[in-house]
């Protein structure tokens, strides 16, 4: 019967749906995040910008928390980028030099005479250099010499910010080790029974004083440190070289820290600059469609969920005719690295206050450099190093020094010196190396104005000069004698005439 048939089921028409569009979830821009530092939505200032939690402001709570990745930045910076690479050096050149501070024993006793002293000088100078320029005496591994291990240490400084040196006896022969920063763990913070306490790695009495250095064992094969095993080191072993910047400063921090993100800030301008003249070289553009009625697209019938996407690359020279409505944009790079001078003279002028250097000294440039600003940076250079180089002095060379004179005095006889003068027997000069004038004329001049003025004297002027006063009087005393030796030598002698008498001739 015909109302027994089925009815017909009505087929869906498909309509076309418009084309979704690709949301892609990037993560929060670099530029984002540096705008809301900028606002004020960083860290409280009380933590110095390193963490929201830190409610203390002391700095040794700080470099317990942040000093091993400061240290990792620091080497990495050193490592690779220019500027890190030019500061190490520059600060080893001006701070050790190429052949390092020279150690000139000078023992001042009472109860001996000049020549004595100076015979005893000559001799602790000759022992001592045959010591400390003999790698196998000198270093534990055998691989340094003095001068070597200092541009070694100040390097180390300049890197992890401090650097550790152990002084070893090894058979009646001082040695000294150089020690990885990394070593020395700063997260073992505790009481001891005793009453000390370890902070930063270090075991402190009441009085805040150095008595041990808990160093972590190292494994020579898979290159670790084992952070729960120790060698236990006593202070008196161990020279700590760094330059602290607030009191009571346990460990040291790496100098490139303070420009840390204005060296990032540069990287990545720079890195933009080089993206958008590498854009530069091709032509990007962008078709634009001005007709509002294609925004419902029917790629296919029945198709659905359809992404449209638009990628096509056009050789050099072709020339392609656009739709109706349609037009092409191009994107010119050039706009945002335009001034990239100005930014990046701006930056390596933070650069250079924050490492406490000259920006012409950190660049290494002489572009634009007139004599007298050269001068200038010369002065204002050397006054930093001289301050650097007296903290090498106080705390590496001036203790190993004392250790070798110790040494010497227990186990050379020759010397038949006793323990009651010692303190007259260790004095010494520290020479550092002077660095070249750029006018040496005008300094000399200076020097001797101040020397006829009697404000210097002759000992103190070649004594600042790196040499020895009293060999170089004698050498010049002798250079005069010989000098006059040979004038007689050649037969004309001044003939004095009689008061009175007249040797022309009469005539007659």
């Amino acid at each position: 019967m015909f109302w027994n048939k089925k009815p017909k089921e009505e087929k869906p028409v498909v309509k076309p749906q418009a084309s979704k569009k690709r949301f892609i979830e990037s993560p929060q821009s670099n530029l984002k995040r540096d705008l809301q530092a900028v606002r004020g939505m960083s860290t409280p200032v009380i933590s110095f910008g390193f963490t929201s939690g830190t409610g203390s402001a002391n700095i040794n709570n700080i470099i317990r928390w942040f000093l091993s990745e400061w240290r990792n930045a620091s080497r990495d910076s050193v490592m690779k980028t220019p500027i890190g690479r030019k500061y190490m050096n520059l600060s080893v050149d001006g701070v050790v030099g190429a052949e390092g501070v020279y150690i000139k024993p000078n023992p001042s006793l009472d109860n001996m005479e000049s020549d004595e002293l100076h015979v005893l000088s000559q001799k602790l100078e000759k022992i001592f250099d045959r010591w400390a320029y003999d790698a196998d005496r000198f270093s534990i591994d055998g691989s340094m010499t003095l001068d070597l291990f200092q541009q070694t240490v100040e390097k180390v400084r300049v890197t992890d910010g401090e650097c550790f040196i152990r002084i070893h006896n090894v058979n009646g022969t001082i040695k000294v080790e150089i020690i990885d920063a990394a070593r020395l763990t700063q997260l073992n913070n505790q009481w001891l029974d005793n009453g000390n306490y370890i902070s930063n790695g270090i075991e402190f009495n009441q009085y805040h004083k150095p008595v041990n250095y808990y160093f972590c064992i190292y494994n020579p094969i898979t290159y670790t440190y084992d952070a729960t095993s120790f060698e236990i080191i006593p202070a008196g072993e161990i020279c700590h070289y760094f330059i602290a910047d607030a009191m009571g400063q346990e460990r040291g921090v790496p100098d490139m820290i303070s420009t840390a993100k204005t060296m990032e800030d540069l990287k990545n301008f720079t890195e933009a600059t080089l993206i958008a003249k590498r854009v530069s070289a091709s032509t990007t553009a962008f078709i634009t469609n001005n007709n509002n009625e294609t925004d419902q697209v029917d790629l296919m019938a029945g198709e659905e969920d359809s992404i449209a996407t638009y990628t096509e690359y056009l050789e050099a020279g072709a020339i392609f005719e656009l739709g109706k409505n349609q037009d092409i944009k191009t994107v010119n790079p050039q706009s945002g690295v335009d001034r990239i001078g100005e930014f990046t003279d701006e930056l390596m002028n933070q650069i250079s206050m924050g490492l406490n250097v000259t920006k012409q000294s950190l660049m290494g440039s002489t572009a634009d450099a007139s004599f007298s600003a050269a001068k200038l940076a010369e002065r204002l250079q050397a006054t930093t190093f001289r301050t650097r180089t007296n903290a090498l002095i106080s705390k590496v060379l001036k203790p190993i020094y004392l250790a070798w004179m110790k040494n010497e005095m227990l186990n050379n006889n020759s010397l038949n010196l006793s323990f009651s003068d010692f303190d007259d027997l260790v004095c010494a000069r520290y020479i550092p190396v002077k660095p070249i004038s750029l006018d040496p004329t005008k300094d000399i001049q200076a020097e001797i104005m101040l020397l006829d003025a009697g404000l210097k004297s002759k000992t103190q002027i070649i004594s600042e000069m790196g040499g020895d006063p009293r060999i170089t009087m004698e050498e010049i005393a002798k250079e005069k004698e010989e000098n006059n030796k040979e004038i007689e030598s050649n037969g004309f002698e001044t003939k004095q005439t009689e008061e009175g008498t007249n040797d022309s001739s009469t005539g007659s």
